[in-house]
Order: C-alpha cells, then structure tokens, then sequence
C-alpha cells in the first residue's frame, strides 16, 4: 500500500508556531510528514548563531516525542543559489529523505506559489499554505522579544539575553539581581553557594576544594535550568557564575595552601563551564555599603581593602577570559547603580 508522505521544507531560523502548524496540519492530512531542515556555511540563520546543525538538532528536539514526525538535515552548500538549481537540490533531498517512489506518494507543503509551480513542473505534488499568525523567522530575528511568544521552546536559549551581575561580597548584588528581575519580569539564578552553605552549614573559610567543584555544577545547572524555563521571556538575570566562583576559589585556596593537583582539576572543570556560558552583558558591581556578617561570611573581607583587592582579582579574571562581553561598571550608590543596571540592559533587551 502507497504511504502518503508530506514534506516540509526550510531554513527554519528560527522554528516558530507558523511552521509548527504547517508542519502538524500537514502530518494530519497524510500518513506521515518529513521536514527537511536546509541551510549552507553562513546563511540567514548562522549569522545569528543558528547554524545548520544547531538548527537540526532543535527541531529534531521539538518533535523528541512525535513519532509521525521525522527531521532531516539538507546542507546546501554545493548547490547553486535558489532560484537556480533546482534540479540538483529536488534530487539531494530525495535522497536526503531516502523516497521510495514505489512505496511513497509525495505531497510537498510550501508557502511559495514559485516552489509549488516548479515542483509541479517534475511531476510532484504540492500544496500551497498561505502564512499564518503573520509571522516570520525574519521579524523574529530582527525582534526576538517582541515575538518572543512565537519562537519555539528549543530556540529561545539562542535569543535569550543574558546578564551576569558580578563583583565582591555583600555589595548589593543579590538585592540588585532581585530587582533587576522584579522591573523586567525576568527568571533570577541567585547564588548557589548560599543555598549550599545553609543546606551543609558550611562557612566560606571552610569550603573546601571538593566543594568548589559542586557550586561550579549546581550554578551552572541552577542558571541553565532557568533559561530552559517557561518564566525566561526573552531576559535572564544571574547573581554570579563560574568565573566568581573561581575568583574565591583561587582566594581561599592561596589561604590555605592547597597543592596545585586539585586547582588543575578544578581550572579544567572552570574553563569548560565557562566556554558553555553565553553572557550579553557583564554588570560589575564595585564595592559600597557595610559588610554583612550573615553567619557564613568569612569576616576578613570586611577589610576595604581586602574587598577593593578581591574586586580587582575579579576584574582581572573578567578581563582575561571574558574580554569580548560588554561591562558596565557600577560605582555609584545603590540608587545610581539601580539606574545605571537599567539603562544598560535597555541597551541589549528592548521588553515587548
């Protein structure tokens, strides 16, 4: 028995409900539909940071649990610009999607009465779907935020904007983070370390190296989750990340001596969590206000200058494995950096 096979194709960069629909109402009028993924080095989608791949694997996510949906990979790169080509690529997605004439009736899906026309001309069915919802990949692109709500889930880790405060202890930075959040509706990653200090009564003096190694995981973890939540709307906010995590990891490790064996097992776990971070702006809070004794704070850095030093070793970190992110400085007190915060995520997040 002929199976009916819809085919969907595109670049798909981002997926959104537009191509989500076309794809399930075109499965539903057949037995089953193959989306055909195309893209080629440094199309449309690469140049915001979705190459083939990365898009392949996305939709392939989407549809994790459909099992009448199959996603497949076209790369583009050897055939001829559309409109020329035709031929050539007709004949590389056949075999892309491995058709079976004998067994396979074809019905390609498109939103363009030229695709329609030239599949036509080959002998292949095709059905013409107008857009819907009136949107596309390009206003995304072009405007994340404001169609946030149309970009599929996998992809939204790809336009969502993200915001690392950092600095020394007990500057404001969790309540600057908390508020932060609050103004633009946006999930916060506190500090794990604090969670991990109550849950296991451990002050900072007495971490330990084996320790260090888990609040590099769970931060990392804790944020990660957030940006893959259904509350980032385009905007996340992160009280800290592995590189001030490393910044007092270094601090108490030259207190106490360590050998360097366990540093070069923890600076390898640093550098490939910190490779995984993608942040858009640094907020790099310079000390102000009175040290907080809050039971788990090593009191010596209630020294100022102990904090300027720990808050210039930071910096110093920032600048040698994160040089390319834009930094804001906040110097001011907790109103001006209140306001400072703001105008510079305004800069790289516009809310919808």
């Amino acid at each position: 028995m002929t199976q009916r096979i819809a085919v969907v194709f595109g670049a798909f960069a981002p997926l959104h409900r537009g191509h989500i629909d076309l794809i399930q109402r075109a499965k539903r009028q057949c037995d089953r539909v193959r989306v055909v993924v195309s893209g080629y080095a440094g199309d449309r989608g690469e140049v915001v940071g979705l190459n083939l791949q990365k898009r392949f694997r996305y939709i392939r996510e989407a549809f994790r649990d459909d099992e009448l949906t199959s996603v497949y990979k076209l790369d583009e790169s050897q055939v001829p610009r559309y409109p020329l080509g035709w031929d050539i690529w007709l004949n590389h997605l056949l075999q892309t999607i491995a058709y079976r004439e004998e067994e396979e009736e074809l019905t390609f899906f498109v939103g363009e009465e030229a695709y329609a026309k030239e599949l036509d001309q080959r002998g292949f069915s095709s059905q013409l779907e107008k857009r819907r919802f009136g949107i596309s990949s390009t206003m995304i692109r072009e405007n994340p935020s404001r169609y946030w709500s149309y970009i599929a889930q996998p992809f939204r880790r790809q336009f969502t904007k993200k915001v690392l405060i950092m600095g020394s202890a007990s500057n404001g930075k969790t309540t600057l983070a908390k508020d932060l959040a609050r103004f633009y509706d946006a999930p916060v990653s506190l500090e794990y370390a604090r969670e991990y200090q109550v849950k296991n009564n451990v002050r900072d003096d007495e971490l330990t190296p084996k320790d260090y190694y888990y609040l590099l995981l769970g931060q990392y973890d804790q944020t990660s989750q957030l940006i893959e939540s259904q509350a980032n709307r385009g905007l996340v906010i992160a009280d800290t990340n592995s590189l001030v995590t490393k910044g007092y990891y270094d601090y108490y490790l030259d207190q106490v001596g360590e050998e360097p064996a366990p540093s070069a097992t923890f600076d390898n776990l640093f550098v490939s969590l910190l490779a995984k971070e993608k942040w858009d702006l640094i907020l790099f809070t310079q000390p102000v206000g009175t040290y907080v004794d809050d039971g788990f704070r090593d009191m010596t850095m209630a020294d100022s200058q102990t904090r300027l030093h720990f808050s210039h070793y930071l910096d110093e970190l920032r600048q040698q494995h994160l040089p390319d992110i834009p930094v804001t400085y906040l110097t001011g007190n907790y109103l001006e950096n209140y306001e400072s915060a703001k105008e510079a995520i305004d800069h790289i997040y516009s809310i919808a």
